[in-house]
This record gives structure tokens, sequence and C-alpha cells, in this order.
């Protein structure tokens, strides 16, 4: 979906908008917010580890991803669990990254 066509839609709570088909992204951006969720899940970190890892991204939207996570986490839960899954069906759960062992302990796998 192209930003133009996502803005038409987008419900704004700033800095993160939720486009037409309820995904939340950081406003102005290209970013999900479930991106910044996911590598905070993946690599752990302080809001300044977060903002090096994004760093088109200014450091209030980075907290107010996270600060929309916290306040949606089952939604947020039910995207990562069908992340999970499809990483299960294409064989890639054999791997053993830090990332999949917390995902696992998130999930209770």
């Amino acid at each position: 979906m192209t930003e133009k066509k996502r803005k038409k839609t987008a419900k704004i709570i700033e800095p993160v908008e939720i486009d037409g088909v309820g995904v939340a992204w950081i406003a102005g951006t290209r970013v999900k917010v479930i991106e910044i969720v996911l590598d905070k899940l993946a690599h752990g970190g302080t809001l300044k580890d977060l903002k090096f890892r994004f760093p088109g991204l200014k450091q209030n939207q980075i907290q107010a991803a996270l600060d929309y996570f916290s306040e949606h986490q089952d939604q947020f839960e039910v995207e990562i669990q069908r992340r999970w899954e499809q990483i299960s069906r294409l064989g890639i759960r054999d791997a053993d990254s830090p990332f999949q062992r917390r995902l696992r302990e998130m999930l209770g796998k």
C-alpha cells in the first residue's frame, strides 16, 4: 500500500497512525509499529539503542510506538503469533536465535 493511499484512510494518533486495514504506522514514515516492537523483542536495549537502529525516527516516535504496543499488546500478540506460525511453516524454527527463544517464552512454546 502506498503511503499516499494509506494516509487517505488513516486515523492519526500522533505520532502513530492506523491505516485502513488496522495497521499501526509511525506517522509520516514507512515504519510499522510492529517493526519497532519486534526489534525491541529481538535485541532488547534502551530507547537510545532503538534510536540507533532506527536512525530516521525521532525518540518521541519510537516511544510512541512502544506506548502504543503497551496499550494494544493483545492485538500485537495475535500478529506475532501469526508470524511465528508462518516461520514455523517455512521450517525456519529449527534455528535457535535469541529472538526465537524470547518469542517462544513470550508465546509459552
